[in-house]
């Protein structure tokens, strides 16, 4: 469906035609979003996402969306320091390895554990739970391996070259060659990740361990009701006192609809709501609460089916990246709470560039391209994109707007949604015949989503390189990056990454989005560190 009178639609839209909205909708969808006020003495504190995670297995999770969550259960050898948001990488810290040595030829890491921490089940953290782990991901003999692990865990798995418990508290990991950022591959978690499960919970609950996680983290699962909330409970045992809950309770619901989401805020329902929509901050803040928003690592792109015939001619896909207007969408849909993006390089990462524009807006000369391609009467495609995703505020508006743009070059498009959740199996499948696009927000802070979604190895079902864009001089290139000696070769190699992929076109960025969440009152110590996972163990409940 297209806009009418989009943009003075938007510039009209009044504070109290907000509420409005969200009363109308919070009726409409009132039998599936529950708002029930905040007991003042109660030490239960409840954040409002943008959808229903996943499984909660830190081997198989597929979204940032269901790591928020997991980040929370679980932890790995080493993990990321986000109780700062003044730097631009959060730096590693020790977690359940309280030091590492790296041999001289950077292919060997010597962990040695944490000792005295147990699972929730009481079952000891040790050398053996560790290899306990990475069997599941690596071992395909081992009977407790994982294969719908292998795709989420790609990209750092296969750096592996074998591992041992040499004794009950040290843990050795030998590489194939040295990694430069072996560490930080321990604990990104978009996807899959590192993180350590219970042994115990594993045998037990086999395939259903997602819904029955086990993990030494600082909070534990006492209750999920799929659609509605997940319930974690602090964990009184937990090892590190400094991230030992000040509170009982800390409770996930998913809200898909952005105005319910901001009633369930300002009804007090809710504590913390995560992608506020920007024409709303004015009137969130009004009412007293915080909106708390920053420059993250994240980048909303387009997918394209290099496989599909009517993709075929790059004229094609360059004319569909020219004549996005990116700087309306920005200025207009997301009222400047995004930067238009024109590299597959994402801002919080190495080797950005700002002046990289390889094309820019024209939809003239995008008519001019697809005449040329033998189009001139334009063409239809199917435009598959997943609902409800971490940051995804206004998803729905945003490939409408697309979809407006296209339609005036003569790019018909057919949309196609889906739950989140369904929406990322696809991805790791591949795209479907007859679908031409599909899209997502990611980035890390890290380099290493990229290995991830546009690689060779990365191809279906390896990872989510869900266009088959299969170019071996790119992930030649992209092996250099991850064996860079210095950050000079490293950036270098990025640059020439991003200009590969935008002389094949094989992905059309089109927005760098900030992360945004709004706080209450009632809240103190919430930090929106730059990354797209956040530690609620600093939250503190205000008296």
């Amino acid at each position: 469906m297209f806009f009418s009178n989009f943009a003075e639609s938007l510039r009209s839209k009044s504070s109290l035609s907000r509420r409005l909205i969200g009363v109308v909708t919070s009726i409409l969808i009132g039998v599936v979003v529950t708002v029930s006020p905040v007991n003042a003495q109660d030490k239960t504190i409840t954040i409002a996402v943008e959808g229903d995670p996943t499984r909660l297995d830190p081997h198989t999770h597929g979204l940032w969306l269901t790591y928020r969550v997991v980040y929370h259960i679980f932890e790995g050898l080493v993990q990321q320091d986000l109780s700062r948001d003044d730097v631009h990488i959060p730096p590693i810290i020790p977690a359940l390895a309280e030091s590492w040595d790296i041999s001289a030829d950077g292919k060997t890491y010597t962990f040695n554990l944490r000792q005295g921490v147990k699972f929730h089940d009481g079952t000891d953290w040790n050398a053996e739970a560790a290899k306990f782990n990475f069997d599941r991901l690596l071992d395909s003999n081992a009977p407790h391996f994982l294969e719908t692990a292998v795709g989420g865990n790609g990209w750092w798995v296969g750096d592996i070259e074998s591992y041992e418990a040499s004794d009950s508290h040290t843990f050795v990991v030998h590489l194939k060659t040295p990694v430069s950022n072996f560490l930080q591959r321990l604990v990104n978690g978009g996807y899959g990740s590192a993180a350590m499960s219970s042994p115990t919970a594993i045998k037990k609950y086999g395939e259903d361990f997602g819904n029955n996680p086990v993990g030494t983290g600082p909070f534990k699962l006492t209750e999920r009701v799929f659609g509605e909330k997940i319930v974690l409970e602090k964990n009184s045992d937990y090892w590190d006192p400094k991230r030992t809950p000040k509170y009982d309770r800390l409770i996930y619901q998913p809200i898909v609809d952005d105005a319910a989401r901001e009633l369930a805020l300002i009804s007090g329902g809710a504590d913390i709501i995560a992608s506020p929509t920007p024409d709303s901050y004015d009137y969130i803040k009004g009412k007293g609460f915080e909106i708390v928003s920053k420059s993250g690592p994240g980048l909303q792109a387009l997918w394209l089916n290099m496989k599909d015939p009517k993709l075929e001619d790059v004229r094609v896909r360059q004319a569909m990246y020219m004549a996005i207007d990116r700087e309306g969408l920005c200025t207009l849909l997301r009222l400047n709470e995004c930067l238009p993006h024109y590299s597959i390089i994402n801002r919080h990462g190495p080797g950005y560039d700002e002046g990289f524009i390889p094309y820019s807006y024209d939809p003239e000369k995008a008519k001019q391209l697809l005449a040329d391609a033998g189009y001139p009467d334009g063409l239809d495609i199917r435009f598959e994109w997943g609902a409800g995703g971490a940051g995804a505020v206004g998803t729905k508006a945003f490939v409408e707007w697309v979809q407006r743009d296209w339609e005036k070059v003569g790019i018909r498009t057919e949309l196609v949604s889906y739950d989140i959740g369904a929406y990322f199996g696809q991805m790791l499948k591949g795209m479907r015949d007859g679908t031409q696009v599909m899209t997502i927000g990611w980035g890390e802070t890290s380099y290493i989503w990229l290995e991830f979604v546009i690689t060779p190895d990365a191809l279906p079902p390896n990872g989510y390189n869900s266009g088959y864009y299969d170019n071996p001089e790119l992930g030649a290139v992209m092996k250099q990056v991850k064996t860079a000696l210095t950050e000079e070769d490293m950036v270098s190699r990025l640059q020439q990454v991003a200009k590969i992929i935008a002389d094949d076109v094989a992905w059309i960025p089109v927005y760098a989005y900030k992360l945004a969440f709004a706080v209450s009152p009632r809240i103190k110590g919430f930090v929106l560190a730059p990354e797209n996972w956040q530690d609620l163990t600093l939250l503190e409940i205000v008296e």
